[in-house]
């Protein structure tokens, strides 16, 4: 009885719920905005009547839009000028490509964020005037101007790279062998092969079998693809050391180095030019017991890597490095604790722990910054570089990454047959041995195999309490335990390693915050609800600053960001978000609204992390000064004075 009361309310509910419309939504649905949809360049809207399929930049982001405003469209078609009439006497709702100028402002409404920027692949746009230009709206139509500018928003948020993908997908154009430079075919043209030196034992980038002479790696399907798309045979050299690949190159014995560590400085200094970068990988550290500045005293390095030397010299300059000839002397080397540490390519030492188990033991730490590959070339062979960027641009880079992975988790490079012919003698031996002593000693050997399989148990185990033991340290030692983001130590040294190490063209920034009146919020709430709103301030940093930056605590309710990037929109929209989201964030202890204090200050050539903090710190004791709940960067309100 009692089970069919609560069936019958049960019941009772879900109708209700059933027969309450929701209003939002459907409301939603029926909104219809009227788009001006005019004749333009090719990519950027096609389509242009009710009955044709549309596509392009312009008509890919309405459809974005949509997804968060729930609008559906009415396309009106004409002219670029019959389009713009009717957004300025509002029989229109929107039009996109429009750029900004003061005369339009007048007339229409422009988002805060424009959809794109006009350049050379996409200079037809009749309204853009070769600058940003804007999803623009009739000023009949203001409130649609609000639900634009919170939909950008969560765009860009989410993937701030949005028209830059836009831009590949209908702009880019595709690789062809028209693009190499005249000089290039001129290159081509006269000669027969494109002459290749190569590592050997370096994979899973290239190798070459002793006995068969058969090449083996990412090399192969790199090498296949680019003679396809050049029509040219590449011919590949082997040379043991990296040494031995420089001094060829330098005799005209090759054309080109593969792979070469894209460090453009080291290779200006030795009178070579490279190649745009293709591959990329990570140094990682490998090492025994606790990870501390113990385990870079003495370094094993590979004596044919083009990356290892350069990458430690630069980062621990007072090492001692030791060379070894492989992988598996470096490893056996840490093993037995004739150096304290190796630092090598992560896919390098992946490929040689994935063929054997003997180094399990071993613990690995990973580096943040990405290390990238390229060739190397002579500097005054210019033309053969154009042919080679050429080249690497009409490889598919996902299918070279599927690549690299193949080959990663090829055992030693060895196919089944080239197997058989290096080990016949000792396979024959091992079959033989093995069926007498299965034969002789069967019960013993299920004993000794449950004994090893008992071992094998136990050093998982201990494989497994290690690496939850060295989660736990780095997480100690490299985050803040209350909010998640970056330690101070870990901040500092991070922003001290972006600051030598960064890409060329990239802006950086340093931003300092602080929570206004944080000692009121404890006094007056009390320090468990102040915990909460330094957490809530902590998934902020990380939520928001985490594409194009990182960010740390400075100490008590003081938090740093460190920006990079080549957009300077981005980084003042990243500075703008952090505040906007603390600021509108409702804590359930109090009505009020918290605020942070904010002080920038630019990166320039030659800072150290030190005067950057000192001059961040400058502009946000202006901004508490001058009232609070407000940024200021150091360049304008301190330097100018």
């Amino acid at each position: 009885m009692i089970i069919r009361k609560k069936i019958i309310c049960l019941a009772a509910v879900l109708c209700f719920f059933s027969a309450v419309p929701d209003t939002d939504t459907s409301k939603a649905e029926e909104r219809t905005i009227k788009v001006g949809y005019y004749y333009d360049n090719e990519g950027f809207q096609k389509g242009f009547s009710d009955s044709e399929r549309k596509s392009g930049y312009a008509y890919e982001y309405y459809q974005e839009i949509s997804r968060y405003t729930g609008w559906k469209y009415e396309y009106i078609y004409g002219s670029f000028e019959e389009v713009y009439a009717m957004l300025e006497n509002g029989s229109i709702d929107l039009c996109a490509g429009i750029g900004k100028t003061p005369e339009r402002e007048k007339k229409i409404l422009f988002p805060d964020i424009p959809m794109g920027t006009e350049f050379s692949e996409i200079n037809n746009l009749s309204g853009a005037d070769d600058n940003d230009f804007y999803l623009a709206v009739s000023k009949n139509s203001s409130e649609l101007l609000r639900e634009i500018n919170d939909a950008q928003e969560t765009i860009f948020s989410k993937n701030p790279y949005y028209c830059a993908e836009l831009f590949n997908l209908y702009f880019k154009k595709p690789v062809t062998a028209d693009s190499i430079s005249s000089e290039g075919r001129k290159w081509l043209s006269s000669h027969d092969t494109i002459r290749v030196g190569f590592l050997d034992n370096y994979m899973p980038y290239c190798d070459m079998e002793n006995n068969t002479k058969e090449t083996s790696g990412v090399m192969v399907s790199m090498f296949t693809e680019m003679s396809r798309f050049l029509s040219k045979s590449i011919s590949a050299a082997r040379y043991k050391t990296y040494d031995d690949l420089r001094s060829a190159l330098d005799n005209g014995e090759i054309d080109a180095i593969f792979p070469a560590y894209h460090d453009l400085w080291s290779f200006e200094n030795q009178d070579a030019i490279l190649t745009d970068s293709f591959l990329s990988d990570r140094m990682v550290t490998v090492y025994k017991g606790e990870y501390n500045d113990s385990i870079f005293k003495k370094t094993a390095v590979l004596s044919n890597s083009p990356v290892q030397k350069l990458f430690i010299s630069a980062r621990y300059p007072d090492t001692e490095i030791v060379y070894y000839t492989d992988v598996n002397s470096c490893l056996n080397a840490v093993k037995k604790d004739e150096v304290s540490s190796f630092i090598c390519e992560s896919n390098i030492v992946n490929y040689c722990m994935n063929s054997t188990s003997k180094f399990a033991s071993l613990k690995q730490t990973n580096y943040d910054e990405k290390i990238e590959y390229c060739f190397a070339l002579k500097k005054e062979n210019t033309s053969l570089c154009n042919v080679l960027d050429t080249a690497l641009c009409s490889i598919n880079q996902e299918n070279l990454r599927k690549k690299v992975n193949e080959n990663l988790y090829s055992i030693n490079g060895l196919t089944f047959p080239s197997f058989i012919r290096r080990n016949y003698i000792k396979l024959i031996a091992v079959v033989v041995i093995t069926a007498v002593i299965v034969l002789l000693t069967l019960t013993r050997y299920k004993r000794m195999l449950k004994k090893k399989q008992k071992e094998v148990e136990s050093a998982r185990k201990e494989i497994s309490e290690n690496k939850q033991e060295t989660v736990k340290y780095k997480q100690k030692t490299e985050y803040d335990h209350l909010t998640g983001v970056f330690s101070r130590g870990h901040f500092m040294e991070q922003a001290s390693s972006k600051i030598t190490s960064h890409r060329p063209n990239d802006i950086l920034r340093l931003v300092m915050l602080d929570i206004d009146n944080f000692k009121s919020i404890n006094d007056t709430y009390g320090h468990d609800n102040g915990d909460i709103v330094l957490i809530k301030l902590g998934e902020i940093l990380k939520e928001i600053s985490r594409v194009n930056g990182f960010s740390g605590r400075f100490g008590g309710e003081e938090f740093m960001i460190f920006l990079f990037g080549q957009d300077n929109s981005i980084q003042a929209h990243i500075i703008n978000q952090v505040c906007k989201k603390l600021r509108e964030t409702c804590f359930d202890f109090t009505d009020r609204h918290i605020t942070v204090s904010v002080g920038v200050t630019d990166i320039k050539d030659g800072d150290t992390l030190e005067k950057c903090i000192e001059r961040a710190d400058k502009a946000l004791y202006y901004s508490k000064r001058n009232g609070k709940n407000q940024v200021n960067w150091y360049e304008e309100v301190i330097d100018k004075k």
